[in-house]
C-alpha cells in the first residue's frame, strides 16, 4: 500500500528531494503554467511522488497552489525581492537581475525558462530551482536547500554551492559543490570537477580534461543504462573519479573517448578510486582502430591499459596503394604494460563520517529563512564554494614518470591513435599515391608542344595534285605567305586537364609560349626549329605542385604532290616542386619535394590530300613515341616525408584520322580558313604508371600506382585562321583529348609571318 503524507503548501518542493533515487521519469519537457495537468484534489494533502518521479507534477502542484505568488521577469532588474508568501520567480528571455534575488519569508522557487540563458548570481532564501531551457550559470554561494532540477532542454553550470540535491534530465555541469546527492536520469548528462554528496547514474557522466572528474563524498552508483564517457589523452594522463564510499558499476557501459595525438603503445589510466569497488562494466566502447582497452579491477581501483591489438594496418586500407604502404610500415616494438595502481592508493577523501558509506549525505542543519547572514553552518563536509576543486593527479604520477618512449616516426604513432573512421584516410594520405601521377601529368603538359609543330606544318597544307609547293594558289598553304621564303611563327599555349579515375583527381593546367621558324631547302623539303617555355600547375586534394619546363624541337616537312610527310622531335627539361597535404587524428605534415625530369617526343605523320580547289580533305596516320625520366628525390618535412626513387617510362602510340580545311577569300583580300580534324589514338605496351618509394623513417620500399595512360582516346581539333596580308596570318584553335582515364583540353593562339 502506497504511503500518504501531508505537506504544508510551502513544503511542496521537498518532493524534489523525495523523488530522487526511485523509478523512471515521465515526460518532463513542458513546464508552462498553462500545461493542463490535474491539480491535487486537496492542495494540503499531496500523495508522494516517489513511485512516479514526475517533476512536472511536483512543479505543477506548486504552481497551482493557492498560496503560490508567480512573478515573471522579462527585463533587467537590479534587485528581485519576493513577498511573505510562496514565490515563484519565472525568468523569461530578456530577464536578469544584476545584484541579488531575495525570496522573502515563504517557500520560494526559481524557474529558468529563457532560451537565451544567462547567469544567476546572488540568490537567497530559495528552496528549489527548475531549469527548463537555455544555458545558465549558477554562482549562488549557499542556497536551494531542497535542490535543483535540470529538465530536458536545460543546461545548468554550477560554480557555487547548492545546499540540497540535484537531478539531471538535461545537462548539469558541477564545478562547485552540491551538498546532496545527484541523480542523472536516462537522456541526462553530468560533468564537472566539483564535489557531490552521492552520484546515481542512469544517463551519462562525462569525464574529460575540459571538465575534470567529480569527487563523490558518498557512494557512486552506475545502473545498467548508465554510461561513463571517459576521455583518454595521448600523454598517458587522465582524470580520476574519487569516491569516498562504494563505487557500484552495475554492468554499465564504459565509453572510451580518444583525443588526437601520438599514443604510446601501452599507457595506464586510473578511472575510479573508491573505498570499495563493486561489480564491473558490462560493455566497453572503443573507437581506436589499432589499440584496445584492457580493464583491471582491484578492491579499490578501476584501471585501464591501452595496448596494440592484432588488427593489421592493411585491413583498413581502401586501395591497393594504401595496402602496399600499410604492409611496409615498421611497427614499434611492444612495450611492457604499465602496472595497475595498487589498492593502497588513497582516494583523497577522508572517511570522517558514515555518510561515505551511504548514497545520501549526512542530514543538513536547518537554514534560516533570512539568509543575509553568510556565516557558514557547521558541516562535516568542507566548503568549496570559492572555486572548483582541481582534479587530483596523484594517481597518474607514476604513469607520467614511466611513460613509454614513442616510436621513431610520429606519423605511425598518430596512425596507431586513429579511429576506425579516420584510419583509412590516414593510410591513403601517408601512402603518397599522388607521386605516381607526376609522370602522366608531365606527359600531358608536353603534348601541346609536338601538337604545335604539327599545326605549323599542317598550315603549309598540301595541294591537290600539284607536284610541288609552287603551284598552290587557293589551298590553305596560301594563307601562310610566300612559299619561296622562310617563315616565323609564334604560338601561345593554354592547356588543362584532369586525371579523373584517381580517388583524388589530379588537375593540371599549362601556359606557355613557343617560337618557331622554318625554311624551304628545295621544292619538296622544308626544315624548321622550335623553342619555348611553359609552366604547369598541379592540384589535388592531397598534392599541389608546379612544373617549369623548357622545350627544344626540330621538324621537317616533305611535300610530294598530294602526299605529305611530317617528322618532328622535341626535348623538354622540367624542374618540379610538390607539396603534399597530410592531416589526420591530430597529426599534420606538409612534405615538400623538388626534382628534375625530362621528356622526349618523336613523331612521323603521313597525310594524303583528296581535296579540290580551295577545299582540303586529308586522311592521315601517325606514329608517336614518348619517354619520361625523373630523378629520385627525398621530401623535406616531418614524419610523413617520403624517399621517392627515380622513374622512367616510355610508350608508343598511333593515330589515324581525317582533317578538313577550306580557304575563303574575302572581298578585302583577306583569306579566312576554318579547319577541323578528328582522330583515334591508340597506346601500345604497358599503360600503368607507378613509382617506388618509402617513408624516410620507419618503413620499407613499396610501389604506388597512378592513373593509367589511356589505351584509346579521341582527339579533336577545330580552328580558324585569318590571312591578314600576304605575309601575316593569325589563328586560334581549340583541341581536346577524351580518354577513359583522363580529359585534356587546350586553346592555342598562333601568329605567322613569312619572309
Amino acid at each position: 500500500m502506497s504511503d500518504q503524507h501531508t505537506f504544508r503548501p510551502k513544503h511542496l518542493t521537498l518532493a524534489i528531494a523525495l523523488a530522487l533515487g526511485c523509478a523512471e521519469f515521465t515526460n518532463a519537457q513542458d513546464l508552462s503554467a498553462h500545461t493542463e495537468l490535474p491539480a491535487p484534489a486537496d492542495a494540503k494533502e499531496v500523495p508522494r511522488v516517489e513511485s512516479k518521479r514526475d517533476l512536472r507534477g511536483v512543479f505543477q502542484a506548486f504552481i497551482e497552489n493557492n498560496s503560490t505568488v508567480p512573478k515573471e521577469i522579462d527585463s533587467p532588474e537590479n534587485v528581485v525581492k519576493g513577498t511573505d508568501a510562496d514565490d515563484l520567480i519565472v525568468v523569461k528571455n530578456g530577464g536578469s537581475f544584476k545584484d541579488r534575488a531575495e525570496g522573502g519569508k515563504g517557500t520560494n522557487v526559481i524557474h529558468l525558462d529563457a532560451s537565451d540563458g544567462g547567469e544567476l548570481g546572488d540568490t537567497r532564501n530559495f528552496a528549489g530551482l527548475f531549469s527548463s531551457q537555455g544555458s545558465w550559470t549558477l554562482t549562488s554561494k549557499s542556497d536551494f536547500k531542497e535542490g535543483v532540477a535540470v529538465l530536458n532542454d536545460g543546461i545548468l553550470t554550477n560554480n557555487g554551492k547548492i545546499l540540497g540535491r540535484a537531478i539531471a534530465v538535461g545537462q548539469l555541469i558541477n564545478n562547485g559543490e552540491i551538498r546532496g546527492g545527484v541523480d542523472v536520469e536516462e537522456g541526462g548528462t553530468f560533468a564537472g570537477a566539483g564535489t557531490v554528496g552521492s552520484l546515481n547514474v542512469h544517463g551519462q557522466v562525462n569525464v574529460n580534461r575540459l571538465h575534470g572528474a567529480p569527487t563523490v563524498r558518498g557512494n557512486l552508483s552506475l545502473s545498467k543504462t548508465g554510461v561513463l564517457a571517459y576521455e583518454i589523452n595521448p600523454d598517458g594522463q587522465g582524470e580520476t573519479i574519487k569516491v569516498g564510499g562504494t563505487a557500484s558499476l552495475g554492468g554499465s557501459t564504459l565509453k572510451i573517448v580518444t583525443m588526437p595525438g601520438d599514443y604510446p603503445q601501452s599507457s595506464q589510466h586510473t578511472l575510479i578510486e573508491a573505498k570499495k569497488i563493486e561489480g564491473e562494466f558490462g560493455e566497453v566502447l572503443n573507437d581506436l582502430a589499432f589499440m584496445d582497452p584492457k580493464l583491471e579491477y582491484t578492491k579499490k581501483n578501476v584501471g585501464l591499459t591501452y595496448t596494440r591489438n592484432d588488427v593489421p594496418f592493411e585491413s583498413l586500407a581502401t586501395s591497393d596503394n594504401g595496402r602496399e604502404f600499410a604492409k611496409n610500415i615498421t611497427e614499434p616494438q611492444p612495450i611492457p604494460e604499465a602496472e595497475v595502481p595498487s589498492d593502497s592508493v588513497s582516494s583523497g577523501i577522508a572517511d570522517t563520517s558514515a555518510a561515505a558509506e551511504t548514497s545520501d549525505p549526512a542530514p543538513l542543519p536547518a537554514v534560516a529563512a533570512d539568509a543575509s547572514d553568510n556565516t557558514q553552518q557547521p558541516s562535516p563536509i568542507a566548503d568549496i564554494s570559492g572555486a572548483a576543486p582541481k582534479p587530483s593527479t596523484t594517481a597518474n604520477a607514476s604513469a607520467t614518470d614511466q611513460k613509454p618512449p614513442t616510436t621513431t616516426n610520429a606519423a605511425i604513432d598518430a596512425l596507431l591513435a586513429s579511429n576506425k573512421q579516420t584510419a583509412s584516410l590516414a593510410l591513403e594520405q601517408l601512402a603518397g599515391s599522388s607521386n605516381a601521377n607526376l609522370a602522366k601529368a608531365t606527359l600531358s603538359s608536353v603534348d601541346p608542344v609536338s601538337g604545335s609543330m604539327l599545326s605549323a606544318m599542317r598550315q603549309l597544307g598540301n595541294t591537290h595534285g600539284s607536284g610541288n609547293l609552287r603551284d598552290r594558289k587557293n589551298a590553305p598553304r596560301v594563307a601562310a605567305g610566300s612559299e619561296d621564303n622562310g617563315r616565323v611563327w609564334l604560338q601561345a599555349l593554354g592547356h588543362g586537364g584532369k586525371l579523373d579515375r584517381d580517388v583524388s583527381p589530379l588537375q593540371h593546367s599549362t601556359k606557355g609560349l613557343l617560337l618557331g621558324a622554318d625554311w624551304s631547302i628545295d621544292e619538296e623539303w622544308r626544315l624548321g626549329v622550335m623553342g619555348g617555355k611553359s609552366q604547369t600547375q598541379m592540384d589535388s586534394r592531397e598534392l599541389e605542385g608546379n612544373l617549369d619546363s623548357w622545350h627544344l624541337g626540330a621538324y621537317a616537312l616533305r611535300q610530294n604532290g598530294p602526299m605529305s610527310l611530317r617528322l618532328g622531335a622535341t626535348y623538354s627539361s622540367h624542374d618540379g616542386n610538390t607539396a603534399r597535404r597530410v592531416a589526420f587524428t591530430g597529426f599534420s605534415d606538409r612534405p615538400k619535394g623538388s626534382y628534375d625530369a625530362s621528356t622526349q617526343q618523336a613523331f612521323a605523320e603521313v597525310g594524303y590530300n583528296l581535296g579540290r580547289a580551295n577545299i582540303s580533305i586529308e586522311p592521315f596516320a601517325s606514329l608517336g613515341y614518348q619517354r619520361y625520366q625523373r630523378d629520385g628525390y627525398t621530401e623535406k618535412g616531418g614524419a610523413a616525408a617520403l624517399k621517392v626513387q627515380d622513374q622512367a617510362q616510355s610508350n608508343m602510340n598511333s593515330t589515324v584520322g581525317l582533317r578538313l580545311a577550306k580557304v575563303d577569300t574575302l572581298d578585302n583580300g583577306m583569306r579566312l580558313t576554318p579547319r577541323f580534324s578528328a582522330g583515334w589514338k591508340h597506346t601500345y605496351g604497358d599503360v600503368y604508371t607507378h613509382t617506388r618509394q618509402r617513408l624516410v623513417t620507419g618503413g620499407s620500399n613499396y610501389n604506388v600506382y597512378g592513373v593509367e595512360l589511356d589505351r584509346n582516346s579521341l582527339l579533336v581539333d577545330a580552328g580558324l585562321d585569318l590571312g591578314v596580308s600576304a605575309n601575316h596570318t593569325v589563328g586560334v584553335g581549340l583541341n581536346g583529348e577524351i580518354g577513359s582515364d583522363s580529359r585534356n583540353h587546350g586553346v592555342m593562339g598562333q601568329w605567322r609571318m613569312a619572309f
